[in-house]
């Protein structure tokens, strides 16, 4: 009996890692709308540097993907009381994603030779699945 009650268990929480799993891909792909349109109008509407414009996009997606992570998500939170440290953690494993992108794109680029745009959607897999990782890890 005790191995059905396991087995029912173990096929629940795999149901609901799949699940999140989507709900975090629908909810990324969401944030890098808000993000390279915030870029955009940045640039084209507000007249700032693309650099900054950059920075502003990335803050602005962050809070999107924190927002949607913890109200949509993921059903369970390890530092809910704890809110403040939650974000700035979230941001930082976002910031780490971001480092890994550029030197997945730097070795793939100029290292092998890879095409940029090939080289591109290959750091995006590798980036958006060490997020969702480490995030579900230490976060969630």
């Amino acid at each position: 009996m005790a191995t059905l009650d396991t087995c029912h268990t173990e096929k629940e929480e795999i149901s609901r890692d799949i699940g999140e799993f989507i709900r975090y891909f629908l909810c990324s792909v969401f944030s890098l709308g808000i993000d390279i349109g915030s870029f955009s109008f940045a640039i084209h509407f507000l007249g700032i540097h693309w650099a900054y414009a950059a920075g502003l996009g990335f803050i602005l997606g962050s809070i999107t993907a924190y927002l949607g992570s913890i109200f949509w998500v993921f059903k369970s939170r390890r530092m809910k009381t704890h809110q403040n440290k939650e974000f700035f953690l979230f941001l930082i494993i976002g910031i780490c994603g971001l480092l890994l992108c550029e030197l997945t794109l730097w070795v793939g680029i100029n290292l092998e030779g890879f095409q940029p745009e090939i080289t591109r959607v290959f750091a995006s897999i590798l980036t958006f699945i060490f997020n969702f990782v480490v995030r579900k890890i230490i976060l969630f």
